[in-house]
């Protein structure tokens, strides 16, 4: 993979944590999820490969399953020697679509194991693919929740975990941290793992605002905002504010995939709900700089992982 070089740039947006009463709308009656369960088995990519980040060893890693479909499983990778107190929980991009596994993300993965700290790696099923609303929210929330599973199994501390997303994963991560503002019963809703914190990199945070111009919204969400208000009321992070945890946002101003406004939008709204957000802006990144690793873009997130988990 080539590395991409980006100028950093950054600025610094907070608002002190306030408490506010959970968000009404219409509940649409959940999605099933199965019962997770632990098995050493040896994930595959969507071609049927096998896929294992550079420099880790396949018995690193415990597969977490959730469900029949190859797509509802995550990833769980251990350092070999000493582990950092915590875990850091990664969710892919892909437009929410079937193209893009939790493999986009193996150079992210490697990168933070080789620094001592367990990774969850999330997958969960695409639109069109069983996934879509509700299919891709509740795998998500499920797989998240498998942090508890690993806790027990693997001796991994859940009470300090830390979710980031790229790009659509940038939206699912903000908003499975925003789950327990969710009414009982909506999709998501009743989290047994709540995160510490919760990041962003090049996410759609916004997706009520971006349904007009962008089509994979209007099919993860199954329709318009005007359609399907109550789905967005429930899936839009931006409108679950305030999350209650310290948010980070990253986003590059040369991307031409997700408007860099919708990072403005989330963290503005955020903020005037009492959320502490730190929002990076790069100037000249792109959409995929995140997913460098040893590069500036990436650089700033991790240097957010490591000083929010110490």
């Amino acid at each position: 993979m080539t590395a991409r070089r980006s100028v950093l740039h950054g600025s610094l947006l907070t608002g002190a944590a306030l408490l506010a009463g959970a968000c009404s709308a219409q509940e649409p009656e959940p999605e099933p999820t199965p019962t997770p369960s632990a098995t050493p088995s040896t994930p595959e990519r969507i071609d049927g490969s096998p896929t294992l980040p550079q420099g880790l060893q396949e018995s690193q890693r415990t597969v977490y399953r959730y469900g029949e479909h190859p797509r509802q499983v995550s990833d769980l990778w251990l350092p070999e020697g000493d582990r950092r107190d915590g875990i850091v929980a990664l969710v892919h991009g892909g437009a929410w679509q079937v193209g893009t596994d939790r493999s986009n993300v193996d150079n992210l993965v490697a990168d933070l194991v080789g620094r001592g700290w367990p990774v969850l790696n999330l997958d969960y099923r695409g639109v069109d693919d069983g996934g879509g609303w509700t299919g891709t929210f509740t795998d998500v929330a499920t797989a998240l929740d498998q942090a508890a599973e690993a806790q027990d199994a693997q001796g991994v501390d859940a009470s300090r975990l830390l979710v980031m997303g790229h790009s659509a994963g940038g939206h699912l991560a903000m908003w499975t941290a925003a789950r327990r503002r969710l009414p009982s019963g909506a999709p998501g809703s009743d989290p047994r793992v709540v995160p510490l914190f919760a990041g962003s990199m090049s996410g759609v945070l916004h997706p009520t605002t971006l349904a007009a111009s962008d089509p994979n919204v209007v099919n993860v969400f199954a329709g318009t905002p005007e359609e399907v208000g109550d789905h967005y009321a429930l899936g839009d992070p931006a409108r679950l504010v305030p999350i209650g945890m310290p948010l980070f946002v990253l986003h590059g101003l040369a991307d031409d995939t997700v408007p860099p406004s919708q990072a403005q939008e989330f963290t503005d709204l955020a903020v005037a709900a009492g959320d502490q957000v730190e929002l990076r802006l790069i100037e000249g990144a792109t959409h995929g700089d995140p997913l460098f690793p040893g590069e500036p873009v990436w650089g700033a997130a991790l240097d957010w992982i490591e000083a929010s988990l110490g």
